[in-house]
């Protein structure tokens, strides 16, 4: 057998490139095991009891919870108090966070909630990976979300989309005109280069 300082260059590159892809590919094992699952198995996310009751008045669930039923999310929401990477990153171990300033579920405004995609094996928490299916959500999707006291909240998906990171409109309140609820997450996968951004609103 060669050793690789005796193969071809084209070789080289080719084994280098093929170690490279391994390598992200490992690195970002949920991201991609979360999309093979929901490819290869979207008939088993059928409507949760907890989503088909979702628009009766007054109805409690699990305070603090986000379910989006077509994409088999069902996680706690943490409230950052400060804004800042070290915050944020200590928030996102315990599940999807909350942007502070900007509203609370069922409020005028845009309550906005962000999560990971993918983050590193070795990373603390069991929420690395909630939000990896976030670009595959469809518009008109619904979205449920409580408040502290167990509120229940459902919106409906009116844009999905990819913006740079250095867009915080993302971030704006609407004139406190509307109740939204944005979620987002790092795009593309293993990367910070942008943003994918799910906004709904409330279903009336």
């Amino acid at each position: 057998m060669k050793k690789l300082s005796e193969l071809p260059k084209y070789q080289k590159i080719l084994i280098i490139i093929a170690a490279c892809v391994v390598v992200f590919a490992i690195l970002n094992f949920g991201y991609f095991a979360a999309n093979f699952s929901y490819f290869f198995s979207r008939p088993a996310f059928k409507q949760s009891t907890a989503l088909q009751n979702a628009a009766i008045p007054q109805a409690k669930m699990q305070p603090n919870t986000l379910i989006v039923d077509s994409l088999g999310i069902n996680a706690p929401i943490q409230y950052a108090t400060t804004t800042g990477e070290t915050a944020f990153q200590a928030a996102l171990i315990n599940g999807p966070t909350h942007y502070p300033g900007t509203a609370n579920p069922g409020q005028l405004g845009n309550c906005y909630i962000f999560g990971h995609s993918s983050d590193y094996i070795w990373s603390k928490g069991h929420y690395k990976h909630v939000f990896a299916l976030l670009p595959n959500i469809k518009i008109g999707a619904q979205i449920v979300i409580s408040d502290s006291s167990g509120n229940k909240f459902t919106y409906l998906v009116i844009g999905s989309h990819e913006v740079p990171t250095s867009d915080v409109s993302v971030l704006s309140q609407q004139g406190y005109t509307k109740k939204l609820l944005t979620l987002q997450t790092s795009y593309p996968v293993g990367t910070a280069l942008a943003r994918w951004v799910v906004v709904a609103e409330i279903q009336k």
